[in-house]
Parts: structure tokens; sequence; C-alpha cells
């Protein structure tokens, strides 16, 4: 199950972050791209945590940022000073964004799990 969720996490997070990018009206607006990359990436990480829960959580969120960060490298071939340093801290803003909502799909995963139980 981990390694399924670490596969998915890394496809789906470099998938999320694609989308975001391309989604933005504007490429040289480096906060309008960012707020819609870390829109993206928190509506699957939120996804991931509520389909492989908790159980999951660390291999998703280093899998995830793995994903985001090797995405990030070629993009600093060419940056200067301040785009490194916003866009360093843009990253670290979208993986840490991550855990939360993995948390937050996860807890709404059990919570269906016990609603469900209850049910039957």
């Amino acid at each position: 199950m981990k390694v399924i969720a670490a596969i998915s996490a890394f496809l789906f997070i470099a998938l999320a972050a694609m989308f975001g990018s391309s989604a933005s009206s504007v490429q040289a607006a480096p906060w309008l791209s960012m707020l819609l990359i870390l829109a993206f990436v928190a509506g699957a990480s939120l996804l991931m945590g509520i389909v492989f829960g908790r159980t999951a959580l660390r291999v998703t969120t280093i899998s995830g940022g793995l994903a985001l960060f090797v995405m990030w490298l070629p993009f600093q071939y060419y940056a200067t000073e301040e785009s490194f340093v916003l866009s360093a801290a843009a990253l670290l803003l979208i993986i840490f964004a991550q855990i939360p909502l993995y948390f937050a799909g996860s807890v709404a995963r059990s919570c269906i799990e016990t609603r469900l139980q209850r049910a039957s």
C-alpha cells in the first residue's frame, strides 16, 4: 500500500503542479502562479489523504515533496538570487502545505469509515 501511495504521490503531485502552472494566465506573476500551484497541489493532497489514509502520510509527503523538488531544479539554472529565494520559499510553502491536507484527508477517511461501519 505504501509503495502505491508513494508512486501515486510522485505522479499526481507533479501533475497537479503542472496543471497549476498552466492555469495561470500570467506566467510572469510569480505570486499568482504560486497560489495556483498551491491550490492544485492542496486539492491533490487532500484527495490522496482520503484515498490512502493516515498510514501512508509520511510516504506521500516525502514522495510529493521530492516530485516538486525535482520539477523545481531545472528552472533554477537561469535564476537570479532574488528569484531563487522566492521560488525556494514557494517550494517550501507548498511542501509544508501538503502535510495538513494529507492529514485532513485521512481524518475525513476515518470519519467516513466509522459512519459506514455504524450503518451496517
